[in-house]
């Protein structure tokens, strides 16, 4: 009986979200930052990300309120213009992103990804 109950609770199938950052690059026209992302998610169910996260040679900035659903399976692009970190990202010589997000089975943070900036 025991047996039972464990074989059939593993081959249940279980709900997991694994978020990625496929590609990143920052565009800068005028004042405003345009940060481009293109996210891809492998798991089974959807995610929605919360906040990003930029990476300078001056510090760190967080961009909340980006509330971007990204279905299971699907790879998305997402524009988010922003003005806070427009001198930040002109001055830096490296600059890195992360998306934090959050899904049904729980809150994950991506890998750190290096972005070019563009003026």
């Amino acid at each position: 009986m025991i047996y039972n109950y464990i074989m059939n609770y593993l081959s249940l199938p279980q709900q997991y979200a694994n978020l990625k950052i496929v590609s990143a690059k920052i565009i800068v026209a005028g004042n405003t930052s345009t940060l481009s992302l293109e996210v891809s998610n492998i798991g089974n169910i959807p995610v929605n990300i919360t906040s990003v996260r930029v990476y300078t040679s001056s510090g760190s900035y967080t961009i909340s309120g980006v509330n971007a659903q990204v279905p299971a399976g699907a790879t998305t692009t997402i524009n988010i213009n922003n003005s806070t970190i427009t001198s930040a990202v002109v001055g830096s010589t490296v600059v890195y992103v992360s998306a934090s997000y959050t899904s049904s089975s729980g809150s994950g943070v991506t890998d750190l990804v290096k972005t070019p900036v563009y003026q």
